[in-house]
């Protein structure tokens, strides 16, 4: 079975095992991570950040935040954060945006698990650049709200055969979009209506719950920019104090954690840190 192979592979054993902070000193799991750590077919120049993040953060987890290895690649991914001016990912190719706002969490999550004193001026510039794009977009309002008659456009687009010689789809889309946006923008964001369904343990996409966690980890103080998704935690809660577990991977992963539907208690762990971190909460 291929190590990245989604949700089953080695690589995702351990992103899991990190989320549940797992004893990395564990011989079994010390093993597989040897094996990552030599064998580096997860580290990528172009796209994968969402993966290496995931990754990276749970090795650290895991008690590797002083190796070598973790330490060089952590400090090239935020680099690259930098320098691509956010998460540049082939997905976007087609969106209106042209930087991924889904990973955003992931990567701060990642940068966070180093220590202050072992911080590059890389990872404390991306961790910078993160937030302020978390903050901009409230959390999880970024969504173009021009995107449906984008969508129309993406949708008419000419196959390679019908454009002039040397010009690709891509370049069409590209050009469309420069003149889109020139005309109309992006229109009234709206809404990721995906991160409002809460889930653990979760895999590329992100919600609510793990961006304000992120944030939180982060240091970062109460915002009236938060206050939107602050007020999405406080409505979730049930009459026992609990949260719902409303999705889950359980199909896909290796081995079922929580259950579908009934409270979570890593949901309810994290929205309690959240609402006691930013101030909504007194417990």
């Amino acid at each position: 079975m291929r190590p990245y192979w989604d949700y089953a592979g080695l690589y995702w054993q351990l992103i899991l095992l990190g989320q549940l902070h797992a004893d990395g000193a564990d011989p079994r799991i010390a093993k597989a991570v040897e094996f990552v750590l030599e064998h580096r077919h997860w580290v990528q120049t172009r796209r994968w950040q969402c993966l290496m993040a995931n990754l990276l953060g749970a090795l650290m987890r895991l008690g590797y935040t002083d190796h070598a290895i973790v330490i060089e690649e952590t400090d090239a991914l935020a680099e690259r954060i930098l320098n691509e001016d956010g998460i540049d990912c082939s997905e976007m190719g087609s969106s209106l945006l042209t930087r991924c706002r889904m990973a955003l969490p992931k990567l701060l999550l990642c940068f966070v698990e180093v220590p202050l004193e072992q911080r590059s001026a890389n990872v404390r510039q991306a961790i910078d650049r993160i937030v302020s794009d978390l903050l901009e977009q409230h959390v999880h309002i970024y969504l173009p709200g021009h995107r449906a008659e984008w969508a129309k456009i993406v949708a008419a687009r000419p196959k390679r055969v019908e454009l002039p010689e040397g010009e690709r789809v891509v370049d069409w889309i590209a050009a469309r979009r420069r003149q889109f946006l020139a005309e109309r923008g992006l229109g009234e964001p709206r809404p990721k209506r995906g991160w409002l369904t809460f889930g653990f343990p979760l895999s590329y996409n992100s919600d609510i719950l793990e961006a304000l966690h992120a944030l939180a980890q982060a240091g970062i103080p109460g915002d009236p920019q938060l206050e939107p998704a602050l007020a999405v935690i406080r409505e979730k809660e049930d009459l026992s104090g609990r949260w719902i577990l409303e999705r889950s991977l359980q199909e896909k992963m290796t081995v079922s954690i929580e259950t579908l539907g009934a409270p979570s208690k890593w949901l309810t762990l994290r929205a309690l840190h959240i609402l006691k971190h930013f101030g909504g909460d007194d417990g």
